[in-house]
């Protein structure tokens, strides 16, 4: 599935453990009404997301070049900075407005408050790539703000994952998230907290 950067058996047995843990850390008998029940999936789902693409990047530094599609290696690589998310916030003005009134985001929105939790980031970054670069409008305005459809994509994909998992943190729902770039990426929106909150909002994605 992964071609000549596969995992190795060892790596895959080490992120299934890491998974189980983590797994009877969230089964705790007092959050065990519906709601709880339905947080704590939300949590697995969001840090296993963290710990598949940081596990798997730590394996092996693949070049990445113009032309190839964005892989588990350059999101495991990703790092939000204030630089990018000024021009990030720039773009989503006119993003919003474009989406706002173009029929064909009304039923297939260019985001969802469930985006986090598919479980596929890559997936999910490499759809926002197409549909951003093949968008007139949106394309456009991206260029305006300095920035491509795939750096565009993996920022907002780093930033809504990094979003939900640090509020998860803050709940007691997650025990930790893991080292390097998903720390480094949950302490960016901890920083930045309110501004990353209404960002956010303003495409739609709330708490």
């Amino acid at each position: 599935m992964f071609g000549a950067g596969a995992l190795c058996a060892p790596a895959l047995l080490a992120q299934h453990a890491c998974l189980l843990e983590i797994d009877l850390l969230l089964c705790r008998p007092e959050l065990s009404d519906v709601r709880m029940n339905r947080m704590a999936g939300a949590a697995r789902g969001a840090l296993a997301t963290l710990i598949f693409v940081a596990t798997i990047g730590g394996l092996v530094t693949v070049p990445v070049t113009a032309q190839s599609p964005i892989d588990v290696y350059e999101l495991a690589d990703y790092r939000l900075t204030t630089e990018v998310f000024e021009r990030f916030v720039q773009a989503n003005g006119r993003i919003v407005d474009i989406t706002q009134h173009d029929t064909s985001f009304t039923y297939a929105p260019l985001f969802t408050k469930d985006i986090a939790l598919s479980g596929d980031a890559v997936a999910e970054a490499a759809g926002l790539v197409a549909r951003l670069a093949n968008h007139a409008g949106l394309a456009a305005a991206l260029e305006a703000a300095k920035m491509t459809p795939r750096e565009y994509s993996k920022f907002a994909i780093t930033l809504i994952v990094a979003h939900l998992a640090h509020g998860f943190l803050k709940a007691g729902v997650l025990p930790r998230v893991p080292s390097g770039a998903p720390t480094i990426n949950v302490e960016f929106v901890k920083t930045h907290e309110s501004d990353v909150t209404a960002a956010l909002a303003y495409l739609g994605i709330r708490n």
